[in-house]
């Protein structure tokens, strides 16, 4: 063979040696957090989508409220409901319908998990849209599951905390007394840190109301609460058109308000003193004021001579 020949030779060689790498080089696993609504949607979420080849979804109806986003990429589903019995012995269940369901179940994360392994390392990306912030009571046991080669990554987004306490314009770490906020959900059996809890520290705190016993949290709010501590329910946070507002207190709310009638997961409970105090402390930051001058000192405040 002549030399220009091997030399040709090898170099289509190599060619098609570093297409096969290329056409091997995995994909990525993203969650992406959509936001309340679909124009809260952050502009990184937007880009990791408009690269996706796979979505992964919950519900069928994720894929109509998305439609702009998903277009006619390939969807796979997992439903919600497949997080039920997640980190349960499965053996160790007596019941033989819960032990039923809780291997349907395990299937379900396993088949998906399985797709979602097999998509990345065939090159492609996949992603899991989530309403609202996923890291905050979202689907995430797919970052656990999956094989450790696969890479992963996670799209934070604007979740019901930041969208209730921009409708009510007040800062829940900005409690007259206190700089804490507690983020929780209904009490379920052998939790520790049980709500009851958590308000004897008389913090400012929000609840994520899925199935949430009115008559019995307030009743335990009452016990540690003064009764006039301001309370703010939002439904719909973050939506133009449907976001309301309504203001109660401890002791009122449950006379107030129509509870029952309140848009089932579609509306948090805001309680504490910041719902009306605003920035305003009680030291007016003063125990605080040689950490802002050292930060902010005072000559940077003055203002420039004028030319």
């Amino acid at each position: 063979m002549r030399r220009s020949n091997l030399v040709l030779a090898l170099a289509l060689g190599a060619a098609v040696l570093c297409g096969a790498a290329a056409s091997a080089a995995p994909g990525t696993f993203y969650i992406v957090s959509m936001g309340l609504t679909p124009d809260l949607i952050t502009v990184r979420g937007a880009e990791v989508i408009k690269n996706a080849e796979v979505v992964l979804l919950e519900e069928p109806g994720d894929q109509k409220a998305w439609a702009s986003f998903i277009g006619d990429k390939e969807v796979i589903f997992c439903p919600h409901r497949s997080r039920i019995f997640y980190g349960v012995d499965i053996d160790k269940l007596t019941d033989e319908g819960a032990k039923s369901q809780a291997r349907e179940n395990a299937k379900l994360r396993q088949d998906a998990v399985d797709k979602i392994a097999a998509a990345v390392r065939a090159g492609k990306n996949v992603v899991s849209l989530q309403w609202g912030d996923a890291m905050m009571y979202g689907t995430t046991f797919y970052l656990e599951m999956l094989p450790k080669d696969i890479p992963t990554e996670v799209v934070p987004g604007v979740g019901a905390f930041e969208c209730a306490i921009a409708a009510v314009k007040y800062s829940p770490s900005f409690g007259w007394d206190t700089n804490s906020v507690i983020l929780t959900m209904s009490d379920w059996e052998n939790r520790r840190d049980a709500n009851e809890k958590l308000m004897r520290t008389q913090t400012s705190m929000v609840f994520y109301t899925m199935h949430l016993d009115y008559e019995k949290l307030f009743a335990q709010l009452k016990r540690y609460y003064h009764p006039a501590t301001p309370v703010a329910v939002v439904s719909y946070a973050g939506d133009r058109e449907r976001q309301d507002v309504i203001r109660s207190t401890v002791g009122k709310f449950l006379e107030e308000v129509k509870y029952n009638a309140l848009p089932p997961d579609m509306h948090i409970l805001l309680v504490g003193k910041f719902l009306v105090c605003g920035q305003a402390r009680n030291d007016g930051l003063m125990s605080s004021a040689g950490w802002i001058d050292q930060m902010h000192p005072v000559e940077s405040m003055t203002p420039a001579p004028q030319p």
